[in-house]
């Protein structure tokens, strides 16, 4: 059986306290150092659609990088460190503790809109997701089938740049202020998830496995 750690980049932290958050990134950065595995794995929910296009296109304008490496998500459990090579025969167990939870897991809505940062911690601009119920129960079946991510403060986020640097940050977050991307809400229903598997040599992160959302009857 692989042992499950939770990645730096899956620890999503608030900016009240500097002194504690300094101190937390610390500790996580000792874990990883310690712990980490040869590759990573996540559930990520995937909008589609004419937005999800629209989100893609505004990240390859600012942040090219970052948009190649995975499409426009909302990670909802995750980021785990793995052992071994990174292929899907390697998540097999995974996948199936996923089946085994995913009629549990219904349908949901995103609900997008606004822009948001984790200056001055660190430089990601993201887009807002309300932690709705259905969401958050998404995110409690998963982790009952994949452990604890640790993720003290979880906040669902969407990722539109987190390669520049704090200058060009600033800019664009004073920009993207005075845009739709702040004012406006946008409702995206999820019928699916993503199970994501990215190894060091890996230019981008590949999808291994569709959970498909069980209807509630």
């Amino acid at each position: 059986m692989h042992y499950l750690v939770p990645c730096l980049k899956g620890v999503i932290l608030s900016n009240n306290d500097i002194t504690g958050v300094g101190r937390l990134h610390l500790r996580q950065l000792t874990i990883m150092n310690k712990t980490a595995g040869d590759y990573r794995i996540f559930v990520g929910a995937f909008p589609t659609s004419d937005l999800a296009e629209r989100i893609q296109a505004l990240r390859q304008r600012h942040d090219a990088k970052t948009a190649r490496i995975t499409a426009p998500h909302v990670t909802v459990a995750g980021t785990y460190w793995r052992s071994g090579p990174a292929t899907p025969e390697n998540e097999a167990a995974t996948v199936a503790r996923l089946r085994a939870v995913q009629s549990q897991i219904h349908p949901f809505e995103l609900t997008l809109g606004g822009i948001d940062s984790f200056l001055p911690l660190t430089l990601v601009i993201y887009l807002r997701v309300e932690p709705t119920a259905g969401l958050l129960a998404a995110r409690r079946a998963l982790l009952d089938a994949l452990g604890p991510d640790k993720n003290r403060h979880f906040a669902p986020h969407l990722t539109l740049t987190m390669r520049l640097d704090r200058a060009r940050t600033q800019r664009l977050l004073q920009e993207l202020w005075q845009s739709e991307w702040h004012t406006g809400r946008w409702p995206v229903p999820m019928d699916h998830l993503w199970l994501m598997q990215r190894g060091p040599g890996d230019p981008a992160w590949r999808h291994i496995y569709r959970i498909n959302l069980s209807a509630v009857s």
